[in-house]
Formats: structure tokens, C-alpha cells, sequence
């Protein structure tokens, strides 16, 4: 089968609805796809439920934030029973903690004469730093998102806020409460060295992690080897996505093969 289980709707961070990723992929002739939005499953319900009255394959999934000794690490859950209103609830204090760092960055913002309505905002959906980027962007206060990165929000800049977030240990715990199978995402966005990368996830794996995003677009063909080659020895199923946002952020829908029994991926034509 041909997917994608890397895909952000415009409840998270991308800029097209759930239903308009089913019709997309489905026009690209891929048979299955997962919109994994950040830290929330409301694409992804709407996505199921597209996908089912189209005849598309679904994978249910959202890409969980989480940070290890000040790295970003990214925990994706996929196959977790949505409609558990226990998941719900422990989702909520995700969302919290993120408001409370958005909040932070905002006050920030407005020191320097760069105010945002944060409120406003907050009604269109989820807001992450792309987000507020694209604000600042649209006020005039730079000219793209890379220079309000570069300038304000990227880490160490002057408006950047560290954010308390759940352990990678934890993402993996939440997600194996409810059913699902955590998967490492883009394991190149570590940036660390090989044998750290492998330490790394061998103590994940000996925590429950299910698999590796080894099929990722920015992964080139030396690091898919090689990380397909470490879920092989961690016996760890291999994933793969295209990360999709936009036509800016990540890249045209991919096209993967696909087999339902575990989630085994290969990138084609990426």
C-alpha cells in the first residue's frame, strides 16, 4: 500500500483542513495516510471519519511534544484510542503548559513593541512558535517566518521561552495507556552523534518505544540505512512521513509503501 503517516492539518500547524489532506492524498493515489497534528487528536478524528465515507485508509496519530535534557524530541502516537475520554483528559495539561509558555513569548513580544493577540489566535486553534511567526510576519514585524525564528523565537533569541513538557518517557507511557504505538519522529532532528542517537534509543526502546520515523523526507539514503538498521536491532518498526504542513514546511505529500501489519514503511519517489 502507498502512505503517509506524517501529515499536519490546520487544527495544528498546517494549512489545509483534515478533510482536504484525505482528498489530497487520495488524488495522489495513496492508499492510507495519518494526520498526527501536534499535542492534539481533533484532526485526526476528522480525518478518520473523512477518510471512511471516501474509502481511504486511516491510521489515527498526533505527534507528542516532549523535551530530553533541552532537546526537542517528538514522540508519535499512532493507533490510540481517541475517543477514551481518560485520553483526553491527560491531553489537556499538554495543551496548558504550552498556553503558559505562548503567554510568556506574547508578554515578550509586547516589551519590545511586537504585540499579538494572543486570544484571537488561540480561536483558530492550536498555536505553536510557526504560528506566532506567521503573526508577526502578517503585522509587518519581519519579513518571513525564518527571520522572526532567527531574531525572536528560536532558541536563545530574545523572545524564545522554554516550555515544560512532558518526558519522551512519558509521551511513550501516555500512548502505550491507551492502546497505541509510540514511534520516534525524525530522528536526524536530535543532532546527535551516532552513538548517542543509538544510546538514546535503545533506552526508549527498553521503555516501551514501538518504532523509528526512519523513512523521514529530510532523511537522506546514509541515515534511512541507518536507521532502519538500528530498528532492526532494537526490533523497532520502521515508519515513514513527509511531515507536511504546506508547500513551504515539509514537502508534497509522499508516497510510501505500506503494510498495515505494523506499520512497516518505505519512502518512494521522496
Amino acid at each position: 500500500m502507498k502512505c503517509d503517516l506524517h501529515l499536519h492539518s490546520n487544527l495544528s500547524d498546517g494549512a489545509f483542513s483534515p478533510e482536504s489532506l484525505v482528498d489530497m492524498a487520495k488524488e495522489r493515489g495513496l492508499d492510507c495516510i495519518s494526520v498526527t497534528d501536534h499535542d492534539c487528536f481533533e484532526g485526526s478524528r476528522r480525518a478518520r471519519q473523512y477518510a471512511r465515507e471516501v474509502g481511504m485508509g486511516y491510521v489515527v496519530g498526533a505527534e507528542i511534544s516532549t523535551l530530553f535534557n533541552g532537546v526537542d524530541v517528538h514522540i508519535l502516537a499512532y493507533n490510540v484510542d481517541i475517543d477514551n475520554p481518560e485520553l483526553i483528559a491527560a491531553m489537556k495539561p499538554v495543551a496548558e503548559l504550552r498556553d503558559k509558555r505562548n503567554r510568556a513569548i506574547a508578554a515578550k513580544l509586547s516589551e519590545q513593541g511586537m504585540p499579538i493577540d494572543l486570544d484571537e489566535l488561540n480561536k483558530r486553534g492550536f498555536v505553536g512558535r510557526p504560528i506566532i511567526a506567521h503573526e508577526m510576519v502578517r503585522l509587518g514585524y519581519c519579513k518571513d517566518a525564518a527571520e522572526a525564528f532567527d531574531k525572536y523565537l528560536g532558541t536563545g533569541k530574545s523572545c524564545f521561552v522554554q516550555t515544560t513538557r512532558l518526558t519522551p518517557v512519558e509521551a511513550i507511557q501516555l500512548t502505550l495507556r491507551y492502546g497505541g504505538l509510540p514511534v520516534l519522529a525524525h530522528p536526524k532532528q536530535l543532532r546527535l552523534g551516532k552513538r548517542q542517537v543509538e544510546e538514546f534509543i535503545k533506552s526508549l526502546a527498553s521503555a516501551g518505544l514501538a518504532g523509528i520515523e526512519a523513512e523521514y523526507f529530510a532523511h537522506n539514503t546514509e541515515e534511512r540505512v541507518y536507521y532502519n538498521r538500528l530498528a532492526k536491532r532494537y526490533r523497532l518498526i520502521s515508519t515513514g512521513g513527509s511531515d507536511f504542513h504546506d508547500y513551504v514546511h515539509g514537502i508534497e505529500i509522499g508516497t510510501q509503501s505500506f503494510s498495515p501489519n505494523g506499520f512497516t514503511c518505505k519512502v518512494l519517489g521522496i
